[in-house]
């Protein structure tokens, strides 16, 4: 990819539109995200508890992920993006009026119940607003403004809530929510090629099930649906320990030091994709992901080792960003390689089913490694997780068949 494809990309107005949705709502999710995990690790100083906020997020998914998909490819895209935006933003806003705990959990899961609707609309609607070619660019954007979004996010959150209290992250979130919903409002319609209503639940199933055969049939679609499985089951092992590692093992408070925590994550993840702008030029997609693996696992299986440093937040700050660097090799070229394989009328279901299992991958483990991280040296739990990664990594690429030039191409690189 050449800087004059990103630049085309952008100025693609539609794509833009989609795109400040995008920034806004993730602004959105880091910001509370942070907010939440603090609020309930300095309530309880549980571990297991912050892991319960998790899971709350994967159990909206089993509810009602398998049905969001199939509405996503029977419904414009555009009406569901928008709807969902403003009933976020409504959620988000009962947050000012109750902080105990299990009012939490309530309207986390509430929250996550919406964004099943929200994110199977998301990500297969960009190859509506551009071309095939453009693809990677497209969802390099989408990577980079997450990570972005992260490092604003993360960084504001703790000044916020120690200036102004967490009211202030709540307030704004749901004003962000309200802009998304204002951007894509003006998208055009985004209704897929299947025009049909949907019918009583054992239709939204047969439709689910149906979309689930179709991924099951397609094996160009199992390498990047697998792949991003096993990089967000290890992310919900992190975002579970993550409170407790900051503080306990770099021993440094969370809300006073926000941006020195995911700032070099977050810049990584900016780098990574600058650079993926020239390694896409040499090898495939495939081959992009399985070196995010390598580069990803290496990273935390060295994030293990902080205990062991003179300067524990250094250490730390380049570890995160060599971590973001290479997770920025596994998202844009999985996603890319989902759309471009999956047809437009089932695209929404692939994703759909996609989310529910990412969900559960993130979050199922949540209570477990929680639990564990009460009990256990964290920098162990850690290890395993980098060690796991890797392996997963390995296995999932050895499924994939690619020529042999392609192979010998990125053995002589690694």
């Amino acid at each position: 990819m050449s800087v004059k494809v990103y630049i085309d990309v952008l100025k693609n107005v539609d794509f833009t539109k989609l795109w400040i949705s995008q920034v806004t709502s993730q602004l959105t999710n880091y910001l509370l995200s942070f907010a939440i995990l603090v609020q309930v690790f300095e309530q309880t100083q549980s571990s297991f508890k912050v892991g319960m906020i998790i899971f709350i997020f994967g159990l909206a998914t089993v509810f009602f992920g398998s049905m969001a998909g199939v509405y996503a490819d029977r419904f414009d895209r555009q009406k569901i993006l928008t709807i969902i935006n403003y009933l976020q933003a409504a959620a988000v806003a009962s947050y000012l009026f109750f902080h105990s705990f299990w009012a939490i959990v309530i309207i986390t899961f509430i929250y996550s119940a919406l964004n099943q609707f929200y994110l199977p609309s998301e990500a297969p609607s960009i190859p509506n607003l551009v071309d095939k070619k453009h693809l990677l660019a497209a969802n390099s954007y989408f990577a980079t403004t997450a990570s972005m979004s992260l490092i604003i996010g993360f960084a504001a959150a703790g000044p916020m809530i120690v200036l102004w209290g967490i009211n202030s992250i709540f307030l704004t979130g749901a004003t962000l929510l309200i802009i998304a919903g204002s951007a894509t409002a003006m998208l055009p319609s985004l209704q897929p090629e299947e025009n049909r209503e949907v019918g009583e639940f054992g239709n939204i199933w047969k439709d689910f099930k149906k979309g689930l055969d179709y991924f099951l049939d397609s094996k160009k679609l199992h390498y990047p649906f697998y792949s991003l499985i096993a990089i967000q089951l290890i992310n919900g092992i992190m975002i579970t320990i993550v409170p407790a590692f900051v503080e306990k093992i770099i021993g440094v408070k969370l809300e006073r030091n926000s941006i020195l925590i995911v700032a070099p994550l977050g810049v990584g993840i900016l780098t990574g994709t600058l650079i993926l702008a020239y390694t896409s030029k040499r090898f495939l997609k495939e081959q992009l992901v399985r070196i995010g693996f390598i580069g990803m696992s290496a990273a935390i299986i060295f994030l293990s080792f902080t205990p062991y440093m003179n300067s524990k937040m250094y250490y730390y700050l380049i570890v995160s960003f060599v971590m973001g660097i290479f997770n920025a090799h596994i998202f844009p070229p999985s996603h890319s390689l989902l759309q471009g394989e999956s047809g437009d009328s089932q695209r929404g279901r692939v994703y759909g089913s996609l989310y529910v299992v990412l969900h559960v991958a993130a979050t199922a483990p949540a209570l477990l490694v929680g639990y564990l991280a009460d009990k256990i040296y964290m920098p162990i739990i850690v290890a395993i997780a980098g060690v796991a990664l890797l392996a997963i990594g390995q296995i999932l690429f050895s499924f994939v068949l690619i020529s042999k030039k392609d192979r010998n191409n990125l053995t002589d690189f690694i």
